[in-house]
């Protein structure tokens, strides 16, 4: 090799512009830091252990009311979006990946996964019976309100959201389907894979749980329905909870609403075990309860008009039955 071969080798390993130099040497600046910091810690991503380094948050610009980390390993790394990382008997996700002008080592925004999230997938449960974990915030302070539960039953719609692992059996999740958050369980309303590439956003509602349905133990929605272990439970008998009263009743009166349980069409003596009131408007007041009826006065207040309650009866085998009321005026 010539001399002039052998100086073009040596002065392409620093770079042959000012610029590559200028990369070379941010490269190597990162290299002595990441060897050399007090919060690099050996950690496992996506199954693959490796070094990284944890940075905390200003804590006076944590809106997020989380311990969200930045998050710093060598440009060679498996990080990306979605990425699972276990560090310090936690597990965190991955939520952003930063898009660096100068490409010396890669960063990323990391929360806690303070869930895991079951459901059937077939007939199986997703992740071998294992789930998924998943980062969850409520969502219900500015969006409270009431929805129906088929033709009558009226529920407060609480919310949350929800980030899942982009991955072939979480896009799976169809909208409608049921999932347990918190012993509580939620219908998903909405879910989006573009925001954040790498994560699926769920927007959940509220639902009922229904025992015959649900695997309450193990908080697993629509496990007996999928797999038909409780089939003769669940379709021997039809048990159905009739509310009858005023459809319509006026400000000021004393009104009277019964519950009848029906068996297979028969009629039993079965009681109400739990009545509600769906009243947002605060309308009602209760004055008689028992298992066969409940007795409510309505506000004496025109400014109610117009509202609607609903009168839901359940049975200690969760069985619901409601009726839907409008208030009107006595005029």
């Amino acid at each position: 090799m010539s001399y002039s071969n052998l100086f073009a080798k040596r002065i392409g390993i620093r770079g042959n512009s000012r610029a590559e130099r200028n990369l070379t040497r941010k490269k190597r600046s990162f290299e002595k830091y990441f060897e050399n910091a007090l919060n690099r810690e050996l950690v496992e991503i996506d199954g693959v252990e490796q070094y990284a380094v944890f940075q905390d948050q200003n804590q006076n610009n944590n809106k997020d009311l989380s311990d969200d980390k930045f998050l710093i390993v060598p440009l060679d790394s498996n990080l990306k979006t979605g990425s699972y990382v276990k560090w310090r008997d936690k597990l965190w996700m991955v939520f952003t990946e930063e898009n660096k002008s100068i490409q010396s080592h890669k960063q990323a925004k990391v929360k806690a996964s303070n869930h895991f999230i079951k459901w059937m997938n077939g007939k199986e449960i997703a992740n071998s019976g294992k789930g998924y974990p998943a980062f969850i915030q409520n969502q219900t302070l500015y969006t409270l309100g009431v929805s129906t539960s088929g033709n009558n039953a009226w529920i407060v719609n609480a919310k949350m959201m929800m980030y899942l692992q982009d991955n072939p059996e979480t896009r799976t999740l169809r909208i409608g389907q049921r999932i347990f958050i918190g012993g509580e369980v939620y219908q998903i309303m909405f879910r989006d894979y573009v925001s954040r590439n790498g994560l699926i956003n769920f927007l959940l509602e509220q639902d009922f749980v229904n025992e015959t349905r649900d695997d309450v133990v193990n908080e697993v929605a629509d496990y007996y329905t999928a797999t038909g272990e409780k089939e003769q439970e669940v379709t021997g008998t039809s048990k159905e909870v009739i509310v009858s009263g005023l459809s319509n009743a006026k400000i000021g009166a004393l009104v009277k609403y019964e519950a009848k349980v029906f068996s297979d069409g028969v009629e039993i003596s079965e009681g109400i075990s739990d009545w509600t009131i769906a009243d947002v408007d605060h309308v009602t007041t209760v004055v008689e309860q028992t298992p066969q009826y409940i007795q409510i006065r309505i506000e004496n207040n025109f400014q109610k008009v117009g509202s609607v309650i609903s009168i839901i009866g359940k049975t200690t085998d969760g069985t619901i039955g409601s009726k839907s009321v409008n208030i009107i005026s006595p005029y």
